[in-house]
């Protein structure tokens, strides 16, 4: 299941754009097709909104859908169709279908059936096993959480246990502290005094953080005494909308007996799958069941990747094909085209069919499946996860690695570095000024904005006046207390305390990293700590242990539209009412005051080029009258079920205007380890590396020069700002000038303007690609997804994308391959990608070492695979012609399928065991990597050297043995076949660049069970004739076949060595 997260609650200005949710699927607007029988059968969700009552009367909808969990793929009557329809896609299954069907006309009929039909059943057989496995696991999974028991509040108000499938839309359940949530609820009532709980959500959307829902305020403080009370409120009812995909947006409405509206929004609501973190319980309406659940709405079949090796084995397949016809259509014209000729061709196909083999979807899978093993074990790279075994080659096919910034190349743990006033900046080494104004402050006044009066304006100190017509300047430490008390205040992050013998001890619970990081700043650097908070107050501890309270009038909480937080609170011991406000400068400039807007810009540029992450701060004294008034409209924008967002988006910059500036907070976000050395050996290795993220360029410049984007001898050029596809255009001719010696950086702006037409788009993906290195900066999560697939598109080279949020899972699903960083961020770019990995640094090894090998040793076992196939072709075709156009096969079908399972398979496997330079030397030379970029291994040079192994292989084994031995056809059969196993097995050792115990023991105990075989199949071996001469005229044609064709290797290995045996060379002298 892949979602996207909506927030990263990043406030600040370096991931305003980066933190965007990407675009989710709006639900259906139009019913689609049959959608009353659909529905009827509980198909399809509802596309009605719905009132539901809390006494289980009135107005309920007829007929929901049930909670039954259903994940399986099949059932009795789908389970082989649909499995076999999959498995016939392939051309190599479909291929040998065709062949079996074949064999039932007799005509047609060229062996024994069983040797066509074995090694197919063998595959199909495998897979219905897997599958059946699989789904019989998702069964038992879904029964498990099916026949969970919960307690429903009857109409009567008692207490019944209920499983979770007979759960309805209506009724009222009670869930504990660590249960899990049965089906879509809102919160109507909790035991905790706040009305507000935690809630995990890493089994919805990834997400680790906890999240903090609220339960309706007319429930919550109905006095109810017994879980009765709740439905005894008659009249009191819920509209919510029709059922949706969107995981982060809910509208609706509680409505009591007497009239009264309150808005319902996300924060009411319990999705299914989440589990309870708070302690005690709640009750909850169920609102949506099953496939109306957003979990189940959100569930997609991920898409299959499909590795390029695997589409140019496909490709090779189909001209085998082709040969295979082409030597069949050869032997028949040889015959002259004599009598039934159409048939004698079909039986010529039939027999050549090997040159296709099937046993080669069966190696490569296996193969895969020891690759992503070998992965998981290694422990240079503890904690990786290959969840994607079908592609662990395309590791070795690098060619772009697109990386998120944020928690993937940085650590994600924010570090205060700097805070800029409007008079007055401060760092770590000044920091102490810093406090000591705090602390004066809070001794001689007794809360916020206490030199302010009632209209802003600054109180007269004294016999201090301002002059008229002057600009009025607060004290400093005024300032400073406001600004620290702002981040104490202005956040979700919750105190707890988990040992109640130790009051001391406090943990802190948000839904964001960042939000903790501000508050353990104001707490333990600066003093002013937070002791409570619930949905109605706030206490914090000032730095002189005085303690102070505050109401919460309103919250606003941080979106990724908004970009910005903000709370209303009022100071208790003085009743003013303050409006604090937070976020990304991007739209807090345009909020505070004219005349402070210029230092928003500057302090922001300032500590942008010193790599840090801003955050402005402001705030505003509110008329409790005009508050009073501005409330009311406000809570009849959140009850809105049309317009809402923009309702209350109105609301709130009616509020947001005329903002005071009180300062700009940077903080750094530090480097993964070794991030800068696995970078430049990726770049090393050829990969071209591009940073999408959604810091400033300023930002991004000083990440990229210190995560070693730009080497000594190249340079930046920037693209940024532009509004003009004429300047955008001029810009980029100027860049594709010398591209490979400049790294672009380009802002998201810009990159619009290049989307906009197909002929920008095409120069700027022409330009760009051929860079190092490229910072997108400003860089939506649209946008990332975007780029990916564009790349793709443009070049045809393999990209590999990297992120660890929710707002990477786009570009993760588009690349080639996909790896997600575990972090700070959640697990929802690590469960959607094909690998996951705990930090940057395992890329290297992840990439230059398993990729590479896993792309080596593929390509050789597939050449070698398809090679044994066709040598097999081309002895039979041999033997037609020499034996007068026969067309029978010159072995049986037991010989045939030991061929291809119990006298090869275990030397050929063991090809997958081997190494062609060791791991040491793959770190020391990361150019080694390069030549598997551009496929080399697996080319069609390389494929027509093997082809051409076959030809020659099967010639002289057929041809020598007709002219040493003039025997009868048994005689041959023997001969050739023995000759054949010992060629191959020689061949593996021709193809081993390191020999290992376990190569050696499988090609003993394949040549043992052949020898055997000889002794025990005595109907298929003629063993009369064995004797001394006849051993050695089998070594001679073995010698003969082989011993050419290593000779010619060896010497090209010395006259013309690749860049691996340069290194070995290299190696063994040191």
């Amino acid at each position: 299941m892949h979602l996207q997260s909506p927030e990263e609650n990043q406030f600040h200005s370096g991931e305003d754009l980066d933190s965007q949710k990407p675009l989710v699927k709006k639900p259906l607007h139009q019913k689609p097709h049959c959608y009353s029988l659909r529905r009827c059968l509980s198909l399809v969700p509802s596309l009605d909104k719905r009132t539901i009552y809390l006494t289980g009367k009135g107005d309920r909808p007829k007929r929901h859908v049930g909670n039954n969990i259903d994940n399986t793929k099949y059932n009795l009557l789908t389970f082989i169709p649909v499995v076999l329809f999959h498995q016939f896609k392939f051309f190599f299954n479909l291929f040998f279908f065709i062949i079996c069907l074949s064999q039932f006309i007799p005509p047609l009929k060229v062996g024994f059936l069983f040797t066509y039909i074995s090694p197919l059943a063998f595959v199909l057989i495998v897979t219905l096993m897997k599958e059946a496995w699989d789904d019989v696991q998702r069964m038992q999974r879904d029964k498990e959480l099916n026949n969970t028991r919960y307690e429903k509040v009857t109409i009567t108000g008692h207490s019944k246990s209920v499983t979770s499938a007979s759960l309805k839309v209506g009724q009222i359940i009670k869930v504990h502290h660590n249960e899990r949530i049965p089906a879509d609820l809102i919160l109507l009532y909790t035991t905790e005094k706040s009305g507000a709980v935690f809630i995990r959500t890493d089994q919805l959307d990834g997400e680790t953080d906890w999240k903090l829902r609220k339960s309706i305020q007319f429930t919550q403080n109905a006095h109810i005494h017994s879980d009765g009370d709740i439905v005894a409120l008659d009249g009191h009812h819920i509209v919510a909308n029709a059922p949706s995909d969107q995981i982060y947006d809910f509208k609706g409405y509680y409505q009591s007996g007497e009239g009264e509206r309150e808005g319902l929004s996300l924060e009411n609501t319990l999705w299914a799958n989440t589990v309870l973190a708070s302690t005690g319980y709640i009750l909850g309406m169920v609102v949506y069941t099953g496939i109306e659940t957003r979990s189940m709405m959100n569930a997609r079949d991920a898409s299959t990747k499909v590795g390029k090796l695997d589409l140019e084995l496909n490709k090779m397949s189909k001209f085998l094909f082709f040969v295979m016809v082409c030597i069949s259509l050869l032997v028949t014209a040889l015959d002259s085209f004599k009598g039934q000729w159409l048939i004698k061709f079909f039986r010529f196909v039939l027999l050549l069919s090997y040159i296709i083999p099937i046993s080669l979807r069966v190696n490569l899978d296996m193969a895969k499946i020891y690759y992503a093993y070998c992965i998981y074990r290694d422990e240079a790279i503890p904690g990786t996860i290959p969840r994607n075994s079908t592609i662990p080659e395309e590791l070795g096919r690098i060619q772009y690695l697109l990386t998120d910034k944020t928690g993937t190349l940085t650590k994600n743990e924010m570090i205060f570095k700097k805070v800029a006033m409007e008079y007055a900046t401060f760092d770590l080494e000044n920091l102490s000024d810093f406090q000591g104004m705090l602390e004066d402050n809070c001794l001689k006044a007794a809360g916020p904005m206490s030199d302010m009066d009632g209209n802003n304006q600054l109180k007269e100190s004294g016999d201090k006046k301002p002059k008229s017509g002057s600009k009025q300047r607060r004290e400093q430490s005024y300032v400073v207390r406001d600004l620290v008390t702002c981040l104490a205040l202005c956040h979700n992050v919750t105190p707890t305390y988990p040992d109640p013998e130790d009051p001391t001890l406090r943990e802190f619970q948000a839904s964001s990293p960042d939000e903790i990081a501000l508050v353990r700043f104001a707490d333990n650097t600066l003093g002013m700590k937070l002791l409570e908070r619930d949905q109605q107050r706030v206490v914090i501890q000032n730095t002189h242990g005085v303690k102070e309270e505050y109401h919460i009038l309103a919250n606003f909480p941080f979106s990724s539209d908004s970009k910005r937080m903000g709370i209303v609170i009022k100071h208790v011991e003085s009743g003013k009412l303050i409006f604090y406000l937070k976020g990304a400068e991007v739209v807090m400039k345009d909020k505070v005051k004219p005349q402070q807007r210029l230092v928003v810009d500057e302090s922001c540029e300032n500590l942008a080029n010193e790599g840090l992450r801003t955050l402005v701060i402001s705030q505003k004294q509110l008329d409790p009258e005009y508050f009073a008034q501005w409330q009311l409209r406000y809570r009849d924008a959140r009850a809105d079920m049309g317009n809402r967002e923009r309702a209350i988006e109105n609301c709130l910059k009616e509020l947001e205007t005329d903002m005071e500036l009180l300062g700009i907070t940077g903080v750094e976000d530090k480097l993964q380890d070794e991030v800068a050395s696995t970078i430049e050996s990726l770049r090393s290795a050829g990969i071209q590396i591009w940073m999408l993220t959604g810091d400033k360029v300023e930002t991004a410049t000083c990440i990229a020069m210190s995560a070693g984007f730009k080497s000594r001898n190249q340079q930046l050029f920037y693209v940024k700002e532009q509004t003009g596809a004429r300047d955008t255009e001029k810009l980029l001719d100027q860049f594709g000038m010398s591209p490979e010696n400049k790294i672009l950086m380009i802002d998201g702006q810009s990159l619009d303007m290049c989307l906009q037409t197909q002929r920008l788009e095409e120069k700027f993906f022409a330009v760009a690609t051929r860079a190092p290195s490229v910072c997108v900066c400003r860089c939506s999560p649209t946008q990332k997804a975007i780029i990916v697939r564009k790349i793709n598109q443009y070049t045809g080279k393999r990209t590999c994308s990297v992120g660890d949020g929710g707002n990477d899972v786009g570009m993760i699903i588009e690349a080639n391959v996909g790896i997600g960083i575990v972090g700070k961020e959640g697990k929802q770019a690590s469960l959607a990608s094909d690998f996951s990995i705990t930090q940057f640094s395992h890329l290297r090894r992840l990439i230059l070492w398993h990729g590479r090998l896993s792309y080596q040793r593929s390509a050789v076992m597939s050449q070698f695979v398809i090679h044994r196939g066709l040598i097999i072709s081309v002895i039979q075709a041999i033997f037609s012609i020499c034996f007068y156009f026969v067309a029978i096969p010159v072995y049986n079908g037991l010989l045939m399928l030991g061929y291809a399972t119990l006298y090869t398979n275990l030397p050929v496997l063991s090809l997958v065991l081997d190494e062609d330079v060791p791991v040491q030397a793959v770190m020391k030379f990361p150019p080694l990597y390069k030549t598997l970029q551009k496929g080399r291994s697996l080319s069609t040079k390389t494929f027509l050297i093997w082809v051409w192994k076959s030809i020659f292989q099967g010639c002289v084994i057929m041809l020598s043995t007709l002219y040493f031995f003039h025997e009868s056809f048994t005689n041959i059969v023997t001969i050739t076949f023995t000759a054949l196993i010992i060629t191959e097995l020689l061949n593996v050792f021709s193809c081993i660049n390191k020999l290992n115990w376990k190569m050696v023991v499988s090609s003993l105990l394949t040549f043992g069970c052949y020898i055997l075989s000889i002794s025990l199949l005595r109907a298929y071996f003629d063993t009369s004739y064995l004797n001394w001469r006849f051993f050695l005229k089998v070594l001679a044609i073995t010698l003969l076949s082989w011993m050419p064709l290593h000779v010619i290797k060896c010497c090209v290995a010395r006259c013309d060595p690749t860049e691996q045996q340069k290194i070995m060379k290299q190696e063994k002298h040191q």
